[in-house]
């Protein structure tokens, strides 16, 4: 299914490395989930520590046109090398932390130093993988990375309930580890990724250029809505769906990571290489209508589960959340990447996307609080009526982007979707934009 021996030798080898890498960077994502829960029950925190750490991730990545503009003078691949190590020293010093604040400071730290290497390394997946493969090889990566997650997350609690202040050793061990995954990573061979061409076709990701490229590329535009209108909708139930579970079935703290964390986790890791198969043979956007439509049911389901106290669908409506998360992770970069078409302008149209995602994730929790305590338990037919909403705008996207599907497949030529895209960078022009997809 996934064809890696169709690839030549180097990119097999890439791909080896970064596999290798992404076992240290699930180590380091489950860690950084897990300091929800540690700062409560190892340092004695409360839930403005929590909301400061939850915020945080959102928060930052508004900061990612910055360091879209910082890859227009340095290499992607030393951007990951730099960050990567930076980032670790959060985990390294929590060795002296004894107190909640200085805790949850480190892991805000900890999250910022994170948003350069998140962007660099969604934007080599431009350079390093064929278009051909890339849905793929990306659902194998998150499939490895999700699978180290989800037990990391696991052992650590488990041996932090036996013995609190343990986080003193696993957080720096895991430290340790993320800079040993990155000596892989600085090894992989990348071709084309030259700072002075991405200062040259790519526009300056400034706030007025960033709407003119939303303006411009119609197709990236309805793109994004599709991830802004189901993101909304999980943001806003999210915290809403937790607090319910505990209130109206009472579940034990394990059911419900179970139920909220691991299940979908673990469901998104082994579909996405499915998800990938999917998008390689037909688009990204294919996995935007999948995602939306099977949204429906599952948010329809949660609301159907509180409303008539049946735990048995809130359990459906957790698998059918997870079943799709692989093809939300999996066609999100590569979208992004999709719709960059010049491999020098991946890096701004991932910063582009994490504008949305940081805008979505400090405004929706909030908005969804305030709509229940207005509406309550039908809260969950927002998100329901949201992911229709998607579905619509995929599907209407999905019929406007065929003729750039049928060229990456090698079905038709550009020229009834040009208009979208040329002139997308000072002095390029669209049959030379279109000769590099």
């Amino acid at each position: 299914m996934l064809g890696i021996t169709e690839l030549p030798h180097v990119v097999r080898r890439n791909l080896v490395r970064e596999l290798i890498y992404s076992v240290s960077a699930g180590l380091l994502s489950g860690l950084a989930l897990l300091s929800q829960l540690v700062v409560v029950r190892s340092l004695s925190g409360n839930a403005t520590h929590v909301t400061v750490i939850v915020a945080a991730m959102p928060a930052c990545s508004l900061l990612q046109p910055l360091w879209a503009a910082w890859a227009r003078r340095i290499r992607l691949q030393q951007m990951v090398v730099i960050s990567g190590i930076l980032r670790s020293i959060p985990f390294l010093a929590l060795s002296w932390v004894s107190h909640a604040w200085a805790f949850t400071a480190l892991m805000v730290l900890y999250y910022f130093l994170s948003t350069p290497v998140n962007l660099a390394v969604s934007a080599l997946y431009k350079y390093t993988y064929p278009d051909t493969h890339r849905g793929r090889i990306m659902g194998l990566l998150r499939l490895v990375q999700n699978s180290v997650t989800v037990p990391a997350m696991l052992i650590a609690a488990g041996l932090m309930d036996i013995q609190a202040d343990l986080y003193a050793i696993i957080y720096p061990i895991s430290g340790v580890i993320g800079i040993i995954g990155l000596f892989f990573y600085q090894r992989l061979e990348i071709p084309g990724d030259r700072p002075e061409d991405r200062a040259l076709y790519s526009e300056l990701p400034t706030p007025r250029n960033i709407v003119e490229v939303l303006r411009r590329d119609d197709l990236f535009r309805l793109f994004q809505a599709t991830i802004f209108l189901t993101g909304a909708g999980f943001l806003m139930s999210r915290s809403i769906w937790i607090y319910l579970l505990d209130r109206t079935f009472a579940l034990s703290q394990v059911h419900m990571t179970l139920l909220v964390q691991v299940l979908p986790v673990l469901l998104g890791a082994l579909t996405a290489p499915w998800w990938g198969a999917l998008i390689d043979r037909t688009s990204p956007v294919a996995g935007r209508v999948v995602f939306a439509w099977m949204g429906i049911f599952a948010y329809f389901a949660l609301f159907l589960s509180f409303w008539q106290k049946w735990l048995m669908l809130a359990w459906a409506g957790a698998i059918l959340r997870g079943i799709v998360l692989g093809a939300s992770e999996v066609a999100q970069t590569t979208g992004n990447l999709y719709f960059a078409l010049r491999r020098e302008r991946a890096a701004l149209y991932e910063s582009i996307s994490s504008v949305f995602q940081g805008t979505r994730g400090l405004v929706m929790p909030l908005l969804g609080l305030a709509l229940f305590q207005w509406i309550g338990v039908y809260i969950f037919l927002v998100p329901t009526l949201l992911n229709l909403w998607s579905l619509y705008v995929a599907w209407r996207l999905w019929r406007l982007e065929e003729p750039l599907r049928n060229h990456i497949k090698g079905a038709a030529p550009l020229a009834h979707c040009e208009t979208n895209w040329q002139n997308t960078s000072p002095g390029i022009s669209g049959s030379h934009r279109d000769s590099e997809v």
